[in-house]
């Protein structure tokens, strides 16, 4: 088998169409033409076709791949799963997460650092939660913890957590609710629980910020 003509596609600059036998074989990109060195008037075998099928199925993986990563970061689950839903073989998955690991483009650990940077920037959030939030994500438990723990000093949870619980109380004040203390009690241990805080850090909380929301009460 022979390449009679490469021709570029009308419609996909950067693409080719390679025809053999003056039949049309592959459409492949401009960079597996150069890694392959192919030309008009080559002949190739059988294990050359292979090898060109192979060079542009990994070129159209990687090329998915980045494509994915251009909008966030991603975990390796992430670009696993996203290989895997646009039907690409195990071989080029494995091939492509290992080439983006290698260049930093893959890196579960800054990610996991990241997200806990990013939200607990602006809202405060319990390690719970989080550790939740990164396991969906793919981040092993290992990996997440540490993030977590880097990130968040343990010092840091319970000054977190009360920034939080004083925002759910000066919300409560504003809406003029003039509950049963131990009403009140129960839905901030409720709130912070739903944010993600362990109980040994709630209950010390609750106290503090109770007993600062009714000294503001009766400042008013």
């Amino acid at each position: 088998m022979r390449i009679t003509r490469i021709e570029p596609q009308k419609r996909r600059p950067g693409r080719h169409n390679i025809y053999v036998d003056d039949r049309f074989f592959l459409g492949v990109s401009a960079e597996t033409l150069l890694r392959l060195s192919l030309r008009a008037g080559d002949d190739l075998s059988p294990r050359q076709r292979e090898t060109l099928r192979r060079t542009e199925e990994l070129f159209s993986a990687r090329q998915t791949a980045l494509r994915y990563l251009s909008t966030r970061p991603r975990t390796e689950r992430e670009i696993r799963d996203k290989l895997r839903e646009k039907e690409f073989g195990d071989d080029e998955i494995v091939s492509t997460i290992n080439d983006l690991k290698s260049t930093g483009l893959i890196n579960d650990a800054e990610f996991a650092r990241m997200y806990v940077r990013d939200k607990t920037a602006h809202r405060p959030i319990g390690r719970v939660l989080l550790m939740r939030r990164l396991l969906l994500l793919g981040i092993s438990k290992e990996v997440a913890g540490e993030a977590i723990a880097e990130v968040q000093k343990a010092g840091n949870q319970e000054e977190a957590a009360m920034a939080a619980a004083q925002q759910f109380l000066a919300r409560s004040r504003r809406t003029s609710r003039r509950d049963d203390p131990r009403k009140v009690r129960q839905r901030l241990a409720a709130f912070l629980t739903r944010r993600g805080y362990p109980w040994d850090v709630v209950q010390p909380v609750l106290k503090k910020a109770i007993a600062t929301g009714s000294a503001s009460d009766e400042t008013e």
